[in-house]
């Protein structure tokens, strides 16, 4: 902006509403000050303005949101000044434009709605059109009463049921956002103020859960509304009292609150405290955000609950596309045809995957030419992949269309005619398929397009019109420009994206916090299957060879990897002596690393003993770690107990003195058993849709085993909580605490059982397609029979003991649930020695057996708060991989020379 025109604006007094604010200052309206008048002055000018009296006189008021501007101005960055100023008052209504020097601004301009109280405004003088650089233009802001402004749900951006299309629709088992939204609660010129409340969710007037006690802190300076993000789970259990399977449960919120103080402060003793309550059933008020220049709805006040689960919702939206598909028919061609409305090819192409070879599912020219049954499979996830569906030779214009299987009066020349995502009208069809006629207009057809009639290509015959006729893009919930688009008249984009279940076990958990179940829906995605994938479908049509049908299938895109690591130093019996060996190497993306701990059994040192284990989920490319840091802590946990049980071993005697029942009896004391022998063990397992080499998508096993040498090892670590906390205080207290103590740092119990001396440097890679393929040297000195177990158990609360000190009872009950996973998994390396009297030589032969490998969940939850025990609510056992019939290595007969 030049040295000419308005470069500012002033305030009359009075002025005791009028704040700094930054560089610049801010005019709170509502509260002491309703009103305030601004002018301009020739010092409001710049120095090369050639009209003063003109410029002030016809000053005109631009008052709009702060944030709106600002979401303007990112939209729009390149517009000139006048450009933007009518791109904005023409997209965006909620604006005013005032005239006249010595302008009133009351309150009323700025609160215009209950959704402009507390929001920042910016008042801006202008001539010919507002601007901010190089102007000083004022900020203005209306109050009311302290006041909850709102307790909505919050929807994602495509709500938490996308099948349904509705953003105020969830599903049992799914855990649902809620956002408070206050104005001055708290007041942020008071430091010391929070607002303290609860939340209610309510159903049939009754409160199903509650959040108590819910904290908002001072906001910050000029913040004069607050936000607050909480959440709930829809419990499962609460589909027994749903009201029907054809009607929605509807929730509401309840809030009720009032101002705190986060220090000490005085007070009188008749001060009101500001409170704030809402009633979301109550409410009539619906709020939107700006988002990319539009305003829309992310919030509602009432929470709509299908009695479906996500999985039958799932289902019931795969089982309505395969319908559509099987009633539209997908017409199978024997031979070529030769109507000049056509095309030759169809080719769908992985646009995100330079290395994979397109699908061609129709070629009129190959021998084999309609393919139309073969699918294309990808994965995907929240982001979406774009899928390209390529017709060669597409000639619709310019040529004869008798729009076969089109309404009356429509042609092929028209983009949706040939990818008919808007409306495809299925043929006529008997039991022994799509009965055909002659085409009585062909030749003349071939004629006006200048094609020879030959032998071949003389006579057609075509499909009659049903009056069946299907939307697809309805079905599938798609929206043009965001689920697919067009590239030329031969080109469409499909862009899918993975719905995954984000519900834990359907049905099968309760009484987890919200924070729990939001990451447990990964196990959903555990064992990979086929039936997991999602279809999308795009029926094309000509004359020439109407309603082929281009299939997609998207798979989850989900990698899971568990890998384990144990280093033992050599021990020996006697006198103790031990040497380390290390397995060093990169494997399985895993960096191992030793841990040391040292085991002391009746204070005589054996061994050193070091666990890693790592497991990753990985959705979308984002990695999730579920519930598992490191496995020392299972051996600080196996150390301390096992040292505290000696330190105190004449508590646990059974012969007390005084004839009571020893600790061991009456709390099922803690066992720590040891059976060790030196290994250094490595071993990964990792799985997620991939590609097998007929470009399949399918479950990929990838896993390796190094043992370098395993000896042996089994341990049995039982940590089971105390029972019962009865008996002397003394030492038997201190003990339980310190006890406690080490079971808080225990989130992983782990069991490894090896029967035999093994060495072995084994890599495996598994599909159902390819089968094994063994990509690494097999290198083995084996005895019989090895297992390997593991299991895992993720405590996600401390549980603290109950005492009683001096007749007082100190008691703290902490809500607690378990989830353990338990991986199995074997494998038998034999090798045979003989004598073939054939060649008259010895042999040897040496085979490797995958016995398969499985995991077993098993959800649990504590059933007594003053009885520390679990009950499992839920367990399943998956098969990751099945048993290979045939040995996954066989080296055949190696003959050996003998010495002389």
């Amino acid at each position: 902006m030049g040295t000419a025109g308005i470069k500012k604006a002033l305030i009359k007094e009075p002025k005791q509403n009028v704040k700094k604010y930054g560089t610049g200052t801010i005019i709170e309206l509502g509260h002491s000050q309703n009103s305030v008048t601004v002018y301009l002055d020739k010092t409001c000018l710049g120095p090369n303005t050639k009209n003063p009296e003109t410029t002030i006189s016809g000053v005109k008021w631009f008052l709009i949101r702060e944030h709106v501007w600002t979401d303007f101005k990112q939209l729009y960055p390149q517009l000139r000044p006048s450009e933007f100023f009518q791109t904005l008052t023409t997209e965006n209504k909620d604006h005013k434009i005032l005239e006249g020097n010595n302008k009133v601004i009351n309150v009323g301009d700025v609160k215009t709605s209950v959704g402009n109280i507390g929001v920042i405004h910016l008042l801006i003088p202008y001539t010919a059109f507002p601007e901010t650089e190089g102007v000083e233009y004022l900020r203005i802001v209306g109050l009311d009463k302290p006041q909850v402004l709102y307790c909505h749900f919050k929807f994602p951006e495509h709500g938490y049921i996308p099948l349904e299309n509705n953003e105020k629709k969830a599903t049992y088992g799914q855990t649902v956002d809620v956002e408070v939204y206050t104005h001055l609660l708290p007041n942020f010129e008071n430091r010391s103020d929070k607002f303290v409340f609860d939340v209610e969710l309510i159903n049939k007037g009754k409160a199903v859960a509650v959040q108590k006690n819910v904290e908002i802190l001072t906001p910050g300076s000029f913040q004069y509304n607050a936000r607050k993000s909480l959440r709930f789970l829809i419990d499962p259990e609460w589909q027994k009292n749903h009201n029907g399977q054809q009607l929605d449960e509807k929730f509401y919120l309840r809030l009720k609150g009032s101002i705190g103080f986060t220090a000490p402060v005085l007070i009188s003793a008749d001060a009101v405290r500001d409170s704030g309550q809402y009633d979301s059933e109550k409410a009539t008020a619906d709020w939107m955000r700006m988002e990319h220049g539009k305003w829309v709805y992310d919030n509602s006040r009432e929470l709509l609950v299908p009695y479906n689960s996500m999985s039958s919702l799932l289902a019931q939206f795969e089982n309505e596309k395969n319908n559509q598909i099987q009633y539209i028919g997908d017409i199978k061609y024997l031979k070529k045809e030769y109507d000049p409305c056509g095309y030759s090819k169809i080719t769908i192409k992985d646009e995100n995957d330079g290395d994979r070879t397109p699908l061609v599912i129709f070629d009129e020219d190959d021998a084999n030419l309609d393919r139309t049954s073969q699918i294309f499979g990808i994965t995907a996830g929240d982001s979406r992949k774009k899928i390209s569906i390529t017709l060669d030779k597409l000639t619709t214009k310019d040529v004869f269309c008798q729009g076969l299987l089109l309404d009356e009066g429509q042609k092929h020349t028209t983009q949706t005619n040939v990818f008919q995502v808007e409306k495809v009208i299925a043929a006529i069809r008997n039991k022994d398929g799509f009965p055909t006629q002659e085409d009585s207009t062909h030749n003349q057809q071939q004629k006006n397009a200048g094609i020879a009639t030959t032998k071949e290509n003389k006579t057609d015959y075509d499909v009659s019109k049903s009056d069946k006729s299907y939307n697809p893009s309805q079905i599938q919930q798609w929206q043009s420009g965001v689920d697919y688009k067009f590239e030329g008249d031969s080109k469409m984009i499909v862009m899918p994206k993975y719905f995954y279940n984000k519900t834990f076990l359907d049905g099968k958990i309760n009484k987890y916090p919200a924070q729990v179940t939001n990451m447990l829906w990964l196990f959903n995605y555990f064992i990979l299957s086929d039936d997991m994938a999602q279809n999308y479908f795009v029926p094309i049509s000509t004359c020439r060879y109407p309603n082929q049908i281009a299939k997609i299938k998207v798979y989850p895109d989900i990698e899971w990897e568990v890998a384990f690591m144990v280093t033992v130093g050599k021990g020996y019996s006697g006198k103790i002596k031990y040497s380390r060996e290390r397995l060093n190497g990169y494997h399985q993306n895993y960096n191992f690393r030793y841990l040391k701990s040292e085991l002391n059994i009746e204070g005589t040192q054996t061994s050193n003993l070091g666990w890693v284990l790592k497991a990753k989920a990985v959705e979308n490319g984002k990695e999730h770690e579920i519930g598992i840091e490191s496995i020392k802590k299972v051996i600080d946990t196996a150390v301390g107990a096992f040292n505290m049980t000696r330190q105190y071993l004449e508590v646990f005697n059974p012969s007390h003195s005084d004839g009571t029942p020893s600790l061991a009896q009456s709390r099922r004391v803690i066992e720590v058993d040891f059976a060790i022998d030196p290994p250094n063990i490595g071993f990964a397992l990792g799985w997620k849709f991939g590609k097998a080499s007929t470009n399949e998508i399918v479950p990929i096993y990838t896993g390796g085993l190094k043992a370098d040498p395993l000896i042996g090892l089994t341990i049995a670590v039982d940590l089971v909580p105390l029972i019962k906390f009865l008996g002397p205080i003394g030492r038997v207290i201190s003990w339980i605490i310190q006890f406690i103590e080490w079971l808080s740092k225990s989130d992983l119990y782990i069991t490894f059982e090896v029967s035999l001396p093994v060495k072995a440097d084994l890599s495996l890679s598994y599909n159902r397609v390819d089968g094994f393929s063994n990509r690494g040297k097999q290198k083995m000195w084996v005895e019989p029979g090895v297992t390997l177990r593991a299991g895992c158990k993720s405590n996600e609360v401390v549980l603290i003991p109950t005492t009683t000190r001096n007749g007082v009872t100190e008691a703290s009950e902490v809500e607690k649930w378990k989830v353990e996973g338990n991986v199995a998994t074997s494998l038998t390396f034999e090798k045979e020695w003989g004598f073939d009297k054939g060649p008259g030589k010895y042999y040897e032969k040496s085979t490797v057996n995958f016995k398969g490998a499985k995991m077993t969940i098993v959800v649990s939850e504590l059933i007594s708060n003053r009885r520390i025990d679990f009950k499992p609510t839920h367990q399943q056992v998956f098969t990751i991989i099945e048993e290979p019939k045939d040995p996954i290595y066989d080296s055949g007969k190696i003959y050996i020379e003998e010495k002389k």
